[in-house]
């Protein structure tokens, strides 16, 4: 499982005085100084630091590339003015000694996130969903607007029907500001070996994924299990809620192409 390196640098002094001195850098450049019209450094910092666990890992190769504009299409920006934002933080980056291995990995997230807070500002719609309005209702109807058919159990759990390339199940944690989303994969009874399980166990640990799986052996079949939770104490952004629970089931549903020897239960289509 990849690490998302934002959250050990935030609050250091390091990463406090980089972001200053960004946006007193992008400021004073009059091709991209209006990259922050819509995105002032107060709603920047809150956003780095309440979404960053809404970010999802990439690998290595993904990293090395340059980042690229995510921000909805009415403000985009056009791609030579986005590189030039780029350069600048790189630029920065090496003139304040960041470590060149974290480099790349950091700007990837940190642009990521600004680029949601450009998107949340200038949206005409609503884009996250305030803690206190929270529930499986809410969640349903976004769901349903992004062509995701669930149901909510009688339990509050909301089991998705169609839409996702697994089944995932997403539970609400009041108590914890917590939404875990849950996938399962059932096993054969019969024609397995313990080191068979390990064996995908261990391989699924080595990809870039936002899967990990755990081996349950409870009253039922045994299975493997994957949870990955998401805060929603400072509310949901919807977009990369929506990116999470995508890539989530993805990564579940990728999980039969390393069952090479058939322990899982064919995938229902």
């Amino acid at each position: 499982m990849a690490t998302i390196l934002l959250e050990s640098y935030l609050g250091t002094p390091l990463f406090e005085d980089f972001m200053e001195k960004f946006f007193e850098t992008i400021s004073t450049n009059d091709m991209v100084k209006h990259f922050f019209l819509v995105a002032k450094k107060p709603a920047v910092d809150n956003d780095l630091k309440c979404y960053w666990p809404y970010l999802l890992p990439k690998t290595n190769m993904e990293y090395r590339k340059p980042p690229v504009g995510t921000s909805t299409f009415d403000i985009q920006l056009p791609e030579r003015q986005f590189a030039e934002i780029v350069i600048l933080m790189t630029k920065l980056m090496r003139e304040m000694k960041f470590n060149s291995e974290h480099a790349p990995q950091l700007m990837h997230e940190i642009l990521e996130l600004i680029e949601e807070t450009r998107s949340k500002t200038a949206d005409t719609a609503q884009s996250t969903l305030e803690g206190k309005d929270i529930d499986p209702d809410i969640i349903q109807l976004v769901l349903k607007r992004n062509k995701i058919i669930t149901e909510v159990m009688p339990s509050k759990a909301i089991k998705t029907l169609k839409g996702l390339e697994s089944e995932v199940w997403i539970r609400l944690n009041r108590e914890d500001k917590q939404l875990r989303l849950s996938g399962k994969l059932l096993i054969n009874q019969e024609g397995y070996f313990e080191d068979q399980l390990t064996e995908l166990v261990s391989k699924q640990a080595e990809k870039i994924s936002t899967v990990s799986l755990r081996l349950v052996r409870d009253s039922g079949p045994p299975h493997f299990a994957a949870d990955h939770i998401l805060p929603f104490d400072n509310g949901i952004p919807i977009r990369l809620f929506m990116r999470c629970l995508q890539r989530f089931s993805y990564d579940l549903s990728t999980v039969y192409a390393l069952d090479k020897d058939k322990i899982l239960k064919k995938k229902e289509s």
